[in-house]
């Protein structure tokens, strides 16, 4: 039944994990191109079923509630919990308006497009109706009582519903514009005064998505009902975005990671599209939007093109990013982008992403090879890949360099996908309730850098040193991280080396440590994928999907079993934590991981050599050299 539901996880509601998204069985692996007739079928699904709903059940994923609100939502609603302990004064309280919003954004979202492209009459009327009962709220503002996204996702539904007037009920459209008008003048334009009238420079902080979401948004209403202070708010959007997009190509590039970046450029690419130089602004910008469709391509995981590197602040509940590359790959004719589009599963897109792959161009005038895979620098990390189907793999380096104070300090971290999976992964996400999750997703060993004397890295710093590729076709990745740490002696150096070899298939990582004290504990966490089987052979572990195995080794040493352990907030991932001391001012370890496609029971064979690490696996063997001294 979930296979053919066209929203599976409203039946069977997801835990909070990427892996829960891996692994469930009604997201295809290696999905084929979808054609135009699906995606009408695909909506006309979806409008059947909101035709049938008289209640939203909205679950809070994060936190694992689920309240039920009514079908036509009429009022604002006025009595709901704390959600988080502690989280229940006038200045701090569960942003529930969020996800309300999300879901009944999508909802009419898809009953707009069953009206407007699929002549679903019935789908109209019920639109115009709950649209039209927003007239009842008094105010757009969140649950704490100021400004927040919901302000933004109420004038995007208005703005989507009210810009095209044929066919609705006058007195419905009346009741819908009264509410824009009010949500304009009482909640935004205040908001607007104090958050944006500033003519002070436009800083990444300033720049964070949820204000500069209510501000594209309240400026695309602005516009479609002739609001007088469509000018102003349009003029400032414009500054906001050329801000963006020059921040973007600054160094470090300005980020929040691919979920976020998707979550705040859905909204300004849908503001974009009503302007009339958007052309010009997008080849203008053409560079910064380039490099968001890079993150967006490169960081997928092979074979579930819809689901990406858990870096950073990465939440497989927020599919806005597909849009932003549906439409993205539109403007600038991105034949990578495009081709991977074509890919995302139908069952994860949202409605609007689904709308804009209705307008994509025939498929047959569009890219049926996949891109050419090459080491690529992100904003926010660096990725080696061999291809993006199931047999292929990914291994990404996090650089740790951008400022939002959302992201997670995991300069360093590693993932490894492969076969539909992560396999070396991470939480990737952050829980902001007190407890054993926060500290999973944020403690000491929730990423798999090195961590000293039990102290966590502090900044946000770092640093590309190299990124290349052998002509071997080996693909490596050199970063530093020290102004990671805030712990360490002057003149000491972290640095990590990133290896993908196609054959042997492995992924190879090499830590060096430089001028650190004698004595001083090093502790490093590596997380095997959700529900992946282990087993200790020979000094190495092995991990086991049912089908294909994955070797781990280090050098000096070996994998004892004693190490591996599960954490009492995993999602599902074991942990095998090495803690050793230094006996002197430098180390180099290896971290060795091996595909092996026939899930053998023949672990590879590795040795430290004066050049650098000696790998032997499936009948071949390889030298892989040692970072070059630092300059």
């Amino acid at each position: 039944m979930l296979t053919h539901h066209p929203y599976p996880q409203a039946v069977f509601p997801l835990p909070y994990a990427t892996a829960a998204y891996e692994l469930a069985p009604f997201f295809p692996q290696d999905p084929a191109p979808w054609t135009p007739q699906q995606v009408r079928d695909t909506l006309a699904d979806r409008a059947t079923f909101q035709k049938q709903r008289r209640v939203l059940n909205i679950y809070y994923y994060r936190i694992g509630h689920t309240l039920a609100f009514p079908l036509p939502l009429d009022h604002r609603p006025d009595a709901l919990p704390a959600g988080i302990p502690g989280w229940t004064g006038s200045g701090r309280r569960y942003p529930w308006f969020v996800w309300l919003w999300w879901e009944l954004e999508e909802r009419w979202r898809v009953l707009q497009a069953a009206w407007r492209l699929l002549d679903d009459q019935e789908a109209g009327q019920m639109l115009q109706q709950e649209v039209a009962a927003l007239d009842g709220w008094s105010t757009f503002v969140g649950w704490s009582g100021q400004v927040q996204l919901i302000t933004g996702h109420v004038a995007a539904c208005l703005a989507l519903c009210l810009g095209d007037r044929e066919g609705w009920e006058e007195i419905l459209y009346q009741r819908a514009l009264a509410a824009a008008r009010r949500l304009l003048e009482q909640d935004v334009w205040p908001w607007y005064q104090e958050t944006w009238a500033d003519p002070s420079p436009l800083t990444a902080a300033r720049l964070h998505n949820i204000p500069t979401i209510v501000l594209v948004r309240n400026a695309q209403l602005a516009r479609t009902v002739g609001h007088p202070r469509a000018q102003v708010l349009e003029a400032r959007a414009r500054d906001a975005f050329h801000a963006w997009c020059q921040l973007r190509l600054a160094d470090p590039p300005h980020t929040e990671g691919t979920a976020y970046d998707g979550y705040l450029l859905d909204s300004v690419t849908e503001w974009l599209a009503g302007l009339p130089d958007r052309e010009a602004l997008v080849a203008d910008h053409g560079p910064a939007l380039d490099s968001v469709l890079q993150d967006l391509l490169h960081l997928t995981l092979p074979g579930r093109p819809d689901l990406h590197a858990p870096l950073s602040d990465v939440e497989p509940e927020m599919p806005f990013w597909m849009t932003v590359l549906l439409r993205l790959a539109r403007w600038r004719s991105h034949g990578p982008a495009l081709w991977l589009a074509r890919r995302l599963p139908l069952v994860r897109m949202p409605a609007a992403a689904l709308q804009e792959a209705a307008h994509l161009p025939d498929p047959t005038h569009l890219p049926d090879e996949p891109p050419r895979p090459a080491p690529t620098v992100l904003a926010n990390a660096a990725a080696l890949r061999i291809g993006w189907e199931m047999p292929h793999r990914l291994a990404a380096i996090s650089l740790n360099r951008g400022d939002m104070s959302h992201l997670h300090r995991d300069g360093g971290q590693v993932i490894i996908g492969w076969q539909g999976r992560f396999w070396i992964t991470d939480p990737g996400y952050q829980q902001y309730r007190p407890g054993e999750e926060r500290d999973f997703t944020l403690g000491v060993h929730a990423h798999n850098a090195p961590v000293f004397d039990g102290a966590v890295q502090v900044n946000r710093g770092g640093r590309l040193l190299a990124v290349g590729e052998t002509a071997e076709g080996w693909q490596y990745a050199w970063v530093d991280i020290t102004r990671c740490y805030g712990n360490l002696p002057p003149g000491a150096s972290v640095r990590r080396a990133l290896w993908l070899l196609e054959a042997p298939l492995a992924v190879v990582v090499q830590d060096e440590l430089r001028g650190l004290p004698a004595g001083l504990q090093v502790q490093t966490a590596w997380h095997g994928g959700a529900y992946l089987a282990w087993a200790f052979c020979h000094g190495w572990a092995r991990l086991d999907d049912g089908r294909h195995a994955l070797w781990f080794g280090t050098l000096p040493g070996a994998v004892d079993p004693a190490g591996l352990s599960r954490h009492g907030a995993s999602r599902g991932e074991l942990t095998w934590l090495l803690t050793e001391t230094l006996d002197g001012p430098e180390q180099v370890r290896w971290w060795i991981f091996c595909g092996d496609e026939a899930g053998s029971w023949s672990p590879p064979s590795a040795s430290v050599t004066e050049g650098g690490l000696r790998l032997a696996h499936a009948g071949t063997s390889v030298l892989i050299p040692s970072l070059p001294s630092p300059p």
